[in-house]
């Protein structure tokens, strides 16, 4: 096999793998009990009760409840989604880098085989780290929050669900282009955060579209905050694609003059 179509099969199967198991996750998510979550609900627990304090009790069918904040951490607060954004998107963000020569296919495919593995390592340790944040922020504010704002409760902890998810999204997704960028890898302006997204909104709004969930208000409630919350933080991505600093001044400049400018500051 030459290897140039090696490259691309190992890619492809790469492709339809991360598919597949985001797709699993998905599936088990919509079909779980709280028991059948006690793997990323019991960790998830003790993290919140670390930064908390206070003893959570599991109940069954329901979750773990907390009497002292008055909070029970159940299957729609399991963070699942979020781990399959996470992992869509560190994989996304990976396949964005120039790719390298191997030596073989057979080490491409252990390459790329081990890097799922890694993704998937990383997005769930992540999103335990996230879904804890935001939990905790909730207790502590989201009541206040509701008095000073005159909403619900309910709005505000989902106000701020979306904030911290997006926030540990793009977060993640910058730290590993980062981390490649560091070892030669080279990505297009904004790609990453725009990947991020794309992967946040196709699985919180367009998979369950899909499934039929606009026929519920719950699904529109979600869906309002969700469109406006991305759609504040693409018009950012797109208005800092042309800035730079010169001088300690900012300013606005189109993406064709990026080069031109970073010729003219080595001459200096």
């Amino acid at each position: 096999m030459k290897p140039w179509l090696g490259r691309h099969a190992v890619r492809l199967a790469s492709a339809l793998a991360t598919l597949a198991i985001a797709w699993l996750l998905k599936h088990h998510y919509s079909h779980a009990s709280a028991e059948a979550l006690r793997w990323i609900l019991a960790p998830t627990t003790w993290l919140t009760s670390c930064v908390l304090g206070g003893r959570f009790e599991f109940l069954a069918d329901e979750g773990y409840l907390s009497r002292e904040h008055s909070i029970l951490i159940s299957p729609a607060c399991a963070g699942v989604n979020f781990l399959v954004v996470a992992f869509l998107s560190l994989v996304g963000t990976a396949a964005l880098s120039s790719p390298r020569e191997v030596g073989s296919s057979f080490n491409t495919s252990r390459r790329a085989l081990a890097g799922l593995a890694a993704a998937l390592v990383i997005a769930y340790v992540t999103t335990l780290l996230v879904n804890t944040a935001r939990i905790a922020l909730s207790v502590a504010v989201a009541h206040l929050a509701a008095r000073a704002l005159g909403l619900t409760f309910h709005s505000v902890h989902r106000w701020i669900g979306i904030a911290v998810y997006l926030a540990g999204l793009l977060a993640l997704c910058l730290t590993l282009q980062v981390w490649l960028s560091s070892r030669g890898a080279r990505f297009a302006r904004s790609a990453t955060l725009l990947v991020a997204l794309a992967c946040y909104v196709a699985v919180t709004l367009v998979v369950p579209l899909l499934g039929g969930a606009a026929r519920t208000p719950e699904y529109w409630s979600h869906a309002v905050p969700v469109s406006v919350s991305v759609g504040v933080v693409v018009a950012l991505v797109f208005a800092a694609r042309g800035r730079s600093w010169k001088n300690g001044r900012h300013a606005i400049r189109p993406p064709e003059c990026s080069e031109r400018f970073a010729e003219e500051l080595g001459t200096r």
